[in-house]
């Protein structure tokens, strides 16, 4: 009996370590949604439970200063969202000759 309640809380605890959400998860997510070609991934708590990932991109045209994704929930990679908007310079576009 006690072995089997020891393999129960074992269990249910390497169950809770799993809910988190994975760095994979957020790159995927970044490489789905964004032109960004993600170099570096830093992970951060926020003050109401949640998670800020910040991106460096390789690629520096569109996400010069990184993508930000805020994931509402830790455990669960379907609230993440993008908070970076791609930038676009069209000020460039009008120096070409047509």
């Amino acid at each position: 009996m006690r072995n089997t309640l020891s393999i129960l809380i074992l269990s249910l605890v390497s169950v809770s370590a799993l809910a988190s959400i994975k760095d994979y998860q957020v790159k995927r997510l970044i490489m789905m949604k964004s032109d960004c070609v993600e170099q570096s991934l830093a992970r951060n708590e926020t003050e109401s439970g949640g998670l800020m990932f910040v991106a460096q991109c390789k690629n520096l045209s569109h996400y010069p200063d990184g993508v930000k994704v805020l994931c509402d929930d830790a455990e669960d990679e379907r609230s993440c969202k993008l908070q970076t908007k791609a930038k676009s310079y069209d000020h460039l576009r009008l120096l070409q000759s047509n």
